[in-house]
């Protein structure tokens, strides 16, 4: 080794894409779980914004995450997301993969169901007005992020997806835990973890095991 030469690789940042209904704030937990050893960065997605048009597009929030890294210079990162938030880390999977180095995803949707749009629908309307503006968001974009996923279907391009990929379910998800079965057989390198007794939203509900499942995961060593 030349001398000087630094003897570890430095870990690449870690990008935390947050759920809907969430704002970026909701990581707070995770990321003090998880410690430090790797910047971090939660950004809002284009199209979730407080003061962006409502409306939501899937390839515009994940070109907006891409332009954001490159303005920082960063050349890869490993993504954490949860619900709308993974689905935007697999699309820029898909799209940039030279960006992605691993990806940890909670609640992809990836086909979602029209039942399972309408339940999302209803679980939104009936969220009180003060808990959305604390979490600075906003009922109409987020039901617009649902209408813009009616008749999605990204499962065609899973098969591109070459990151490594742990899909992440809570036991008491129980169509959160099928979609994560179906995922994770579509998706040529991944595996799947069931947290027991947790639930859809892991990054507020089960910060501690999703940041020690990601550590793990992250710090295994590169095949």
């Amino acid at each position: 080794m030349p001398s000087g030469a630094d003897p570890s690789p430095r870990p690449r940042p870690l990008v935390l894409l947050h759920g809907l209904g969430q704002s970026p704030i909701a990581w707070q937990d995770f990321v003090s779980a998880f410690g430090a050893g790797r910047p971090m960065n939660a950004p809002w997605m284009r199209g979730l914004k407080p003061k962006d048009p409502v409306g939501f597009d899937l390839a515009a929030a994940a070109a907006g995450v891409a332009d954001e890294l490159e303005l920082q210079g960063v050349k890869q990162a490993d993504f954490v997301g949860v619900s709308v938030g993974a689905s935007v880390a697999l699309r820029l999977a898909v799209e940039r993969p030279e960006l992605v180095g691993r990806l940890v995803l909670a609640g992809a949707l990836v086909r979602p169901s029209k039942g399972a749009l309408r339940m999302q629908r209803l679980a939104m309307r009936l969220v009180p007005e003060s808990k959305l503006v604390d979490a600075g968001v906003s009922r109409p974009r987020m039901l617009a992020v649902l209408e813009s996923l009616r008749g999605f279907d990204g499962t065609e391009s899973l098969r591109q997806v070459t990151a490594p990929t742990l899909v992440v379910a809570g036991s008491k998800d129980k169509a959160g835990v099928t979609a994560a079965q179906h995922l994770s057989q579509q998706l040529p390198t991944a595996r799947l973890h069931v947290v027991d007794g947790a639930g859809p939203l892991l990054n507020t509900e089960s910060a501690r095991e999703l940041a020690d499942l990601t550590h793990a995961f992250l710090d295994e060593p590169d095949a």
